[in-house]
Order: C-alpha cells, then structure tokens, then sequence
C-alpha cells in the first residue's frame, strides 16, 4: 500500500525542542504509541507530502540488535528514492520516530535522561545528528555500505550493524566528512573486515580503526580521491593497516 511522506510541521518541532522534558515524560509514560502528540501540542504535528513510498512496518525487539539490520535494508528500500532535501531533513526523520518507529526507537536506545529526546529523537539538521540519530541512522548506516557490486550487496551493512567493531567502524565515518565518499566508506569497511578475518578480534581495536580513517584522509591531502575507485582505496588503506598488524604498531588490547 502507498503512503504520503510525512514531516512534523516547524512548529511542532520546535514546540517538542524546547520542551524536551515533558516530551520524556510523555514518551516513559505512553510507551506504547504516540497518540498524545497532537493532544500534547493541540494541533496535528504533521504536514503531508506529495511523495509516496510503499507504506512499511520496521521489526521490534527489546534486543534492538536482533532485528537492527532487516530494518536498515527495509526503512532504505523503502525511502531512498526520496529526493535529498527530504532525506537530509530533520523533521522529515521526527515524522518516522515518533509516528513509524515509535517502541523500535525506545528500544534501539533507551532513555535514561531527558536530554537524549533532543540528541538522538529531534536532532539538528547537521550530517553528523541526523547519522547519529536513534532511526535515522539505520538508513544512513545502510546507505553508505550497500555495495551494489557485490553479490550479497549488504554485505559490509552486516559488518557495520552486526559485525566486530561496527559500531566504531560506523562512528569512524561519521565523524569524518570524507566518510561520506561511497568508495571510501566501502573501502573502509572492507578493509577492516578483511583484516578481521586473517588476523582475528584482539589486534583491530579503535585506534587502529581511528588510523585507517585517518589514512583516508591523507589520501585525500594528496589525490583526487573523488575519482578513485573503491578497490584503488582499499589497496592503499587495507596496505598501510596490515603494515601496522603485522609489525604491532598501535597493537591495542580488546
């Protein structure tokens, strides 16, 4: 079935920002669905857009971790075709929270203060809060991993949400622009995967996935990275990583 896209309006937005506190309250004590929005404002939240989507139900789990990567890939096949502008905006991602994703949200983070309602449920409208963001971030995690050259092409989504140091890996590109690139986020992730299966858990802790991205960004001080491949990355970076395993430089313990 299809749905109009939705996005909360400015005003509620900016009504739930400031007054985060009451939206925690609200939030601890209708767990179940967010009905008490427009009683709470006093008005519909929303606004309707022309663009439609297949309509879709994320899977829920008190173990969020169980069912986090079948929602990335459906909440990404399900909206990528979506211009950037709604993508990328913040109310657009409030509308999914609290209206699509409402109990999936409280359990892929629970929250233990009030301030979290603003970090994570009403982010700004900044690259790096809306990656972060408690259901935002499933479709943006998804996005930069999915390799369409590859015959199971989420296989580095599974490195990043299930796999060892995925949440460090995601964080890594996160918190570095040139993360954004598909060729260096692919090449970084594959790198690190591959380096996971020959040498094991214990010598990839965060400084060496810190390093590897950081060794991004020097290709980049230096090449036109834009136009490289993503297998002309990996070499490069998977290269300098296995140099530093194999001579235990910046060796951390798990």
């Amino acid at each position: 079935m299809l749905i109009n896209v939705k996005m909360m309006t400015e005003e509620a937005f900016a009504t739930l920002q400031k007054n985060y506190k009451d939206v925690y309250e609200q939030i601890k004590n209708h767990p179940s669905d967010s009905t008490w929005l427009e009683g709470y404002l006093g008005f519909n939240p929303y606004e309707t857009k022309k663009y439609l989507i297949e309509d879709f139900e994320l899977g829920d789990n008190e173990d969020y971790n169980a069912v986090a990567f079948e929602n990335g890939v459906l909440l990404y096949e399900s909206i990528k075709d979506l211009p950037r502008y709604i993508i990328c905006n913040n109310r657009f991602w409030a509308w999914v929270t609290f209206e699509k994703a409402y109990k999936q949200a409280q359990h892929a983070m629970k929250l233990t203060r009030p301030e979290l309602v603003n970090t994570f449920w009403l982010t700004t409208n900044s690259r790096r809060s809306l990656m972060l963001g408690v259901i935002s971030r499933s479709f943006f995690r998804t996005e930069i991993s999915v390799d369409e050259s590859m015959s199971d092409k989420y296989a580095l989504t599974r490195r990043i949400v299930e796999g060892y140091r995925g949440i460090e890996m995601y964080r890594a590109l996160t918190y570095r622009n040139i993360g954004m690139l598909k060729p260096v986020s692919l090449a970084f992730i594959q790198s690190i995967a591959d380096a996971n299966e020959k040498y094991g858990d214990a010598p990839l802790g965060k400084e060496q996935l810190r390093e590897t991205m950081k060794d991004a960004s020097r290709i980049g001080s230096v090449m036109l990275i834009d136009d490289m491949s993503k297998d002309e990355i990996y070499e490069i970076l998977y290269r300098k990583l296995e140099k530093r395993l194999t001579e235990g430089f910046l060796n951390e313990e798990v």
